[in-house]
C-alpha cells in the first residue's frame, strides 16, 4: 500500500479562521485527501500505461483507493490483493515494483504439481520452481487473445489435458472422447527433445498434436528477473505532496 505522510500546521491556519471556520477543518482536510488519493491513483494508472508494453483493463482497475473521513484523516491507495480467477495484482506487479523473479502464476504452480508421465522424466514434476513455460508467438497452434496474449481457454485446456493423460480425455471438456475433437496437448522434457531431431528449437516445452500435425504452443524458460521500473511508491508520493495542499488551500473556509 501507498501511505504517504502529508503535513501541515493546523495552528497557522486556525489561526486564520473563524470558529466555524475551525471546525469546518477536518471536513475540509477529508475533502482534500480523498480528492488527493484519487489523483494519485490517476497518476498511477497513467505511469503504468507507460511502464509496460500492454497493460490489460483488469490491471489498471486493480489500482483501488480506500477514503478517509472528517474523524479519520487517513487514505491510502493500493493494489488489488486478490483476484476471483487468476492471479493477484498485488503479486504479478510486486516483481516491478521490487524487482526480482517473476511472480510464478496460477499456471505455472498447476503445472509443478503435475508429475511428468514420461519415464525420461524420473518422476519429477513438469515444470520445475526455477522455470516457467512462455507462449511461442506462431500463428499455428495458439489461440490469441486481441491484445496478443494466449487465450485464458487455451492455459484452461492444456492443464485439463496434462493433468487427465488418459487418451479418451479431451482439452476441451476433459469429458467426451478426443477423437471428437482431435487435438491433444502434451510435454516434452529435454530428454525427449533431443532425442527428435526435427523440431526447430531444442527446448523442452508443450505441444499440440492436431491430426498427424505436430505444433509447439509453449517453450519452457528460466525464470524471468526484473528490475523495480514500475515506481509505484514514488508516484504516489510525490503526487500526495503535489497535490494534497493544492487541493487543501481550494476549500472554502468561513
Amino acid at each position: 500500500m501507498i501511505n504517504p505522510t502529508i503535513t501541515f500546521d493546523p495552528k497557522e491556519i486556525l489561526g486564520k479562521l473563524s470558529n466555524l471556520g475551525q471546525v469546518q477543518l477536518p471536513s475540509a482536510a477529508a475533502t482534500a485527501l480523498n480528492l488527493t488519493v484519487y489523483a494519485m491513483r490517476k497518476s498511477i494508472q497513467d505511469a503504468a500505461l507507460v511502464t509496460f508494453n500492454e497493460v490489460v483493463p483488469f490491471t489498471l482497475a486493480s489500482f483501488l483507493y480506500q477514503k478517509g473521513s472528517p474523524a479519520n484523516l487517513e487514505a491510502v491507495v493500493y493494489i488489488r490483493p486478490d483476484a476471483p480467477k487468476g492471479n493477484a495484482p498485488s503479486s504479478y506487479l510486486a516483481p516491478h515494483i521490487y524487482g526480482g523473479l517473476a511472480y510464478r502464476t496460477r499456471f505455472a504452480k498447476a503445472l509443478g504439481r503435475e508429475r511428468d508421465p514420461s519415464p525420461l522424466g524420473g518422476g519429477g514434476p513438469i515444470l520445475a520452481p526455477n522455470r516457467v513455460m512462455a507462449p511461442t508467438q506462431s500463428p499455428q497452434g495458439v489461440r490469441f487473445t486481441n491484445k496478443g496474449r494466449m487465450s485464458p481457454g487455451q492455459y484452461e485446456q492444456i492443464i485439463s489435458y496434462l493433468a487427465n493423460t488418459d487418451s479418451t480425455r479431451t482439452a476441451a471438456t476433459g469429458r467426451k472422447r478426443a477423437a471428437s475433437v482431435g487435438v491433444r496437448y502434451f510435454y516434452m522434457n529435454q530428454a525427449m527433445v533431443d532425442e527428435r531431431r526435427n523440431l526447430r528449437s531444442s527446448k523442452p516445452g508443450i505441444f499440440m498434436a492436431k491430426g498427424r500435425r505436430l505444433m509447439r504452443v509453449m517453450t519452457e524458460i528460466n525464470t524471468p528477473s526484473f528490475g523495480a521500473k514500475f515506481k509505484f511508491f514514488d508516484i504516489g508520493i510525490a503526487t500526495a505532496n503535489s497535490e494534497f495542499p493544492k487541493i487543501l488551500m481550494q476549500q472554502k473556509f468561513l
